[in-house]
């Protein structure tokens, strides 16, 4: 009997798991998977460019596996103690083999138990986690370094009837796990040949012909938007190169033109004026909470370019954290900056403006009533405006009868 339920349910798993992966699927990891009657099998590969041990850090954190790992909506440790306040601390827990764990998976089922099989650090994690009553998966992580950054190896396996829970759902979420992590991850700068190369050139071409911070600043962004992304980063001049990412920022979100290619031989007032024509004023300097927006809406939307060429780490991982809490549900999307400050000051403008067309109006009107008192009425009557004609000779007439 309980063959027959296993294999009228491998049948069915296997109908929704060929739909499942006829949906498009966006993803950058490497990607496959095995399914039998009595074992199953998934496979994520995914490069990061970042070093081995940022890597192991957040594979390692395991409090933290409820924001990329899928399914699993809290991961505790088994800690025997007395005090109530140190039985689910990881702070008090044995990160070694055999230390067990208890897993809150995201749905119906209840809590399962969990164990750490094996743990080299940098190198390789090995779990035992029960997502359901009816089955185990084995989850092994591999950590591989180079000169690009690390790779990590994701291999989740189970056995019995059951097995094939493990693949429901890999196409659609599973199979999204170390990309959800990526976003933990803080990308660094890495020491390759194409980035001393960039160095090199700007070195030797940028920094000896383009002495104007401004013009440094132009250049560079032209740089990037024709491709080379390894310029700015091997650039030494710091005003320079963040000038040029926040120039790169505002031109994709569509608030800055790209301003004109700087010739580097004429290096003059006239050739920094139109670039300080296209340079953003200080009123449109961006807070932190206005650029940690403004790249997580730009990432929701489909370009990530910006939130990559933050130069400010810290604004950058909280960024990746939050897009990671708002694909999950937990976080809502933050509200686009507004420009109001540029209206303000757009309105003092405005109003200043008309104050002083006040102030010569109020003074011609005054001028006409005493040339009006004098006899003299040809340029009251020469003009266009009927109802500052109407005023000036009401005011003559008054300051007739007063006198």
């Amino acid at each position: 009997m309980v063959l027959i339920i296993a294999i009228t349910a491998f049948l069915l798993v296997t109908v929704f798991f060929v739909l499942d992966t006829a949906k498009d699927q966006s993803t950058t990891s490497e990607l496959s998977s095995f399914l039998s009657p009595f074992e199953s099998e998934t496979f994520v590969r995914h490069n990061y460019a970042a070093p081995v041990e940022s890597v192991w850090k957040e594979v390692s954190n395991l409090a933290g596996y409820n924001y990329w790992f899928p399914g699993v909506a809290r991961l505790l440790p088994v800690v025997e103690t007395d005090r109530y306040v140190h039985k689910y601390s990881f702070d008090k827990f044995d990160f070694s083999p055999g230390s067990e764990l208890t897993v809150r998976p995201r749905g119906p089922f209840p809590a399962g138990k969990g164990m750490i099989a094996s743990a080299v650090p940098n190198k390789k994690l090995e779990m035992v986690m029960q997502f359901n009553p009816l089955n185990k998966e084995f989850v092994r992580f591999d950590l591989s370094s180079h000169s690009e950054g690390t790779t990590l190896t994701c291999t989740r396996k189970s056995y019995g009837p059951f097995s094939f829970l493990t693949v429901w759902g890999f196409d659609s979420k599973k199979s999204k796990i170390l990309d959800n992590l990526g976003f933990l991850i803080p990308e660094q700068e890495l020491v390759e040949s194409a980035l001393k190369d960039s160095k090199t050139a700007v070195k030797d071409d940028s920094d000896s012909l383009f002495q104007d911070k401004n013009l440094m600043a132009a250049y560079l962004v032209n740089k990037a938007l024709d491709g080379d992304d390894n310029i700015i980063k091997a650039t030494q001049d710091v005003y320079s190169r963040g000038k040029a990412k926040a120039m790169l920022i505002k031109i994709n979100a569509g608030k800055m033109d790209r301003p004109p290619m700087p010739d580097p031989g004429m290096q003059d007032s006239t050739t920094a004026a139109p670039l300080a024509a296209n340079a953003p004023p200080a009123s449109q300097q961006q807070s932190p909470e206005d650029i940690l927006a403004t790249v997580v809406n730009q990432a929701l939307d489909g370009d990530d370019g910006p939130l990559n060429a933050l130069d400010n780490k810290v604004i950058r991982a909280k960024a990746k954290a939050l897009i990671v809490k708002i694909n999950k549900g937990t976080a809502e999307r933050p509200a686009l900056p507004s420009s109001e400050p540029l209206k303000k000051d757009a309105d003092q403008s405005e109003e200043s403006k008309n104050t002083n067309e006040t102030e010569d109006r109020d003074k011609m009107i005054e001028r006409l009533v005493a040339d009006g008192v004098q006899g003299k009425m040809d340029e009251i009557n020469n003009l266009t405006d009927k109802v500052l004609r109407g005023k000036i000779k009401s005011a003559i007439i008054k300051a007739k009868r007063s006198s």
